[in-house]
């Protein structure tokens, strides 16, 4: 439980340290999810385009994100740092399917049948 303790704290912390970085990633969600209420409601989803959309994100993602910690794939010596390389490009998979979803759905989704 102490560890999950301080992951929680640590998270906390990235977060605090971060504000501007996080409340710009959050309002983008907002943005694209709040398109979707407007123009995709009434339309499919659009998984596949979304997924295929963030899985390139991801691609793309796993050879940028050591970048912007100033380092380089090269860099990753030990599990730990391969595991939150993996964990980063992961979380990047996850919030550009968010994002993309609502997106690709108002833009190509089809119409449902009634």
């Amino acid at each position: 439980m102490l560890l999950l303790n301080q992951a929680v704290m640590m998270l906390w912390e990235a977060i605090l340290e971060n504000a501007t970085l996080v409340t710009t990633l959050l309002l983008v969600l907002l943005v694209a999810w709040s398109y979707w209420v407007i123009k995709g409601r009434h339309k499919k989803l659009a998984y596949r385009v979304a997924g295929v959309l963030s899985a390139i994100v991801a691609v793309i993602g796993f050879f940028v994100l050591p970048i912007l910690f100033k380092a380089s794939l090269t860099d990753l010596n030990y599990w730990v740092d391969w595991a939150f390389h993996i964990a980063m490009v992961m979380a990047l998979l996850a919030y550009a399917y968010l994002v993309l979803l609502p997106l690709m759905t108002g833009l190509l989704g089809a119409k449902h049948h009634a």
